[in-house]
């Protein structure tokens, strides 16, 4: 996946945010892969999202 370099920067921050919660809290730390993949989850159990410019609703039919 190609990321813009500022993208890039903001989810290192996030991993490196989570992972030091994680660590204090005897976790293991989670790969840039597995925070991606919560981030997408978390969108998903929202009602709507705004990406790109874009106001999505969730479970919007023939949109």
């Amino acid at each position: 996946m190609k990321l813009a370099p500022e993208s890039r920067d903001i989810l290192r921050r996030y991993r490196r945010l989570i992972n030091e919660r994680r660590a204090a809290d005897g976790l293991t730390p989670l790969r840039t892969e597995q925070v991606i993949d919560d981030l997408c989850y978390f969108l998903t159990c929202q009602s709507a999202v705004y990406l790109c410019g874009q106001f999505i609703r969730q479970g919007e039919a023939g949109r």
